[in-house]
């Protein structure tokens, strides 16, 4: 099982974002409830070389997972570190209508947290 935690860990080894989230998306998804809010209970380290926005997304990953699959939210998901109060970020590098259709259709969690994504950012096929 690969946590949240985990995941920032091996982003802070240089780990691809995309791919670290995925593995981590499959493993939540496939987990009964208990295992579920494990994955999720453990505030990550910090890691001076783990991007901001991704720490914030992974954030804004469990705030939402916990939201749809009725868990309890683990407060380390509200600290300030993890919203983007400089710049936001869009996903993709998205400039033009891409970035309105990410404002509009990025969920909440990830709003809160000034990230745009696509609605559809969590899942997997």
């Amino acid at each position: 099982m690969i946590t949240i935690s985990q995941s920032i860990d091996l982003l802070s080894r240089g780990e691809n974002f995309y791919i670290v989230l995925g593995d981590f998306l499959d493993e939540f998804y496939s987990s009964d409830s208990t295992a579920r809010l494990s994955m999720i209970a453990e505030a990550p380290a910090t890691h001076a070389n783990v991007l901001r926005e991704h720490a914030a997304l992974f954030a804004a990953t469990t705030h939402k997972l916990a939201n749809d699959y009725n868990l309890e939210v683990p407060t380390w998901v509200m600290d300030k570190k993890y919203r983007l109060t400089d710049e936001p970020y869009f996903d993709c590098n998205a400039k033009g209508n891409l970035r309105l259709l990410f404002m509009y259709k990025s969920p909440t969690e990830f709003k809160y947290r000034n990230l745009f994504v696509d609605e559809n950012f969590l899942m997997r096929v």
